[in-house]
């Protein structure tokens, strides 16, 4: 970055940075604003990134009543992730939805609230329940490759992202709290087939310009209610139990019995702040995975010489064994590593984020020139623009090359590529998702060869509550 970036309190600039108002942007319709075009396709990320195209770097758009700066400039996405959560918050537009559904926890918090919650999550993320989060890995990896192996003696076409999402779901809610949803098996209605409405409906209402539940609400908001105390019930019962065995000196074994476990330094965490952690962790660590996931097996579909490099690497790791034995060993998977991350680099789960400053401030770019922020005025980050872009950085950036990985990290780039976050906030099961999504991708890839199914059409984009593949299908047969 050719500027160190800064931030100063508009009282001290006086009328020195120039106001949003000024900046560039689409034409926007009376009363909708640019809301058409930005929800048109299913696609806002990519309608985002062409008017950074058109407009630059960082320019001003409306959605309905909800004027917005959305800016790709690496010294505005860099400042605004490293002062939170003192100078920046969660935008209340996304906040105010997720506290709606669920009670609030870290993904939402504040201020001192957030510290106080984060230190406690992230803790129980830490390397010291590596080993029992690898173990839950390993099982429910093992159920998903019987599953594929019953699809592959039948022939029967694989709905990919179903399959991660159940994948993911039996992993967050086993390390959430225990209990085995195993919904890779489960065939029938339960809790299983309707967690992930949730994650959808979340998504359906970020999309929603005007929040119409808030006045009537329709059946299949009835229905997500109904589907949030069905796993607010479940939470409390198996939190009870996690009390008793923390208190009889058990070491915790998930995420809810170290969420029980006290700190030295903080006091215990109520029952409502630990059913919000624990939707926390349900919502931001199964959708973004899953879709990580399904889009690391597409591009393996798609380019069967990199297949076999990473069947080759699995050969070697794994030997005998059908699954890896430890942690140590996915450290020598990095092959299927590097595949991973050019899925992640070509499609972001998280490709923008909304947020908000606290109060009244200004904001250097890249180019030197302070942008004025009112307090609460609300500001699109294009996380993952460079990523797709930045030439200089990622050579030939439309290829998929996971080889670049293997190279040593690239660089910091003139253009934002910050696909799990940055500063105080980055995103705390990073470690977990990556051995997730390297463990799904490197065991399927060894024991099955992969057949594009593009009966439904091509596989697009599309923006749930992370950027999911569309039309996703694969048939497989043994190797």
């Amino acid at each position: 970055m050719s500027t160190v970036p800064s931030l100063n309190s508009n009282a001290d600039r006086g009328d020195a940075a120039r106001s949003s108002r000024t900046l560039a942007g689409p034409r926007a319709l009376p009363f909708l604003g640019n809301a058409p075009e930005f929800v048109r396709g299913g696609v806002p990320h990519r309608q985002l990134e062409r008017w950074a195209d058109e407009h630059g770097p960082t320019y001003r758009l409306r959605l309905g009543p909800r004027n917005v700066v959305v800016t790709a400039d690496p010294a505005h996405v860099d400042l605004i992730l490293r002062r939170r959560p003192h100078d920046f918050r969660r935008a209340r537009s996304t906040s105010s939805i997720v506290d709606e559904l669920v009670r609030p926890g870290a993904f939402t918090a504040e201020g001192d609230h957030w510290r106080r919650l984060r230190k406690v999550a992230t803790q129980s993320l830490s390397p010291s329940y590596l080993r029992q989060y690898f173990d839950t890995v390993t099982m429910v990896t093992g159920r998903l490759l019987r599953r594929w192996e019953a699809f592959a003696a039948s022939g029967e076409r694989i709905d990919v992202l179903d399959q991660t999402t159940r994948y993911t779901l039996d992993v967050a809610v086993g390390l959430a709290m225990g209990h085995d949803l195993n919904s890779l098996e489960n065939s029938g209605d339960g809790l299983h087939t309707r967690l992930p409405a949730l994650l959808a409906a979340f998504s359906q209402r970020l999309m929603t310009p005007i929040p119409y539940w808030r006045l009537v609400k329709l059946p299949r908001d009835r229905r997500l209610d109904a589907t949030v105390r069905e796993v607010e019930a479940l939470v409390r019962g198996r939190y009870e139990g996690a009390k008793a065995r923390v208190e009889a000196g058990e070491q915790p074994s998930n995420f809810l019995e170290a969420l029980v476990r006290p700190l030295d330094d903080v006091p215990e965490i109520t029952e409502s702040e630990v059913l919000g952690n624990v939707f926390t962790m349900l919502l931001a660590g199964s959708d973004t995975t899953s879709s990580a996931a399904g889009w690391a097996l597409h591009f393996l579909a798609e380019h069967p010489e990199i297949h076999e490099k990473v069947r080759a690497e699995a050969d070697e790791v794994l030997g005998e064994r059908e699954l890896p034995a430890d942690p140590a060993a996915m450290g020598r998977l990095q092959y299927a590593e590097a595949v991973v991350n050019e899925a992640l680099r070509l499609r972001p789960p998280i490709p923008f984020l909304g947020f908000e400053p606290t109060r009244n401030l200004s904001i250097t770019g890249s180019d030197g020139r302070e942008l004025s922020l009112a307090a609460d005025e609300e500001v699109f980050l294009l996380l993952s623009y460079g990523g797709r872009r930045d030439a200089e950085r990622f050579p030939a950036p439309g290829v998929f090359s996971p080889e670049r990985w293997l190279e040593g990290k690239p660089a910091d780039g003139k253009l934002p590529f910050v696909p799990f976050g940055a500063g105080p906030r980055f995103c705390p099961g990073r470690n977990l998702a990556l051995i997730e999504t390297s463990m799904v991708t490197s065991v399927l890839a060894r024991t099955f060869d992969f057949t594009p199914d593009r009966s439904a059409g091509a596989v697009v984009e599309g923006l749930s509550f992370a950027m999911i593949p569309k039309n996703l299908y694969l048939r497989v047969s043994p190797r």
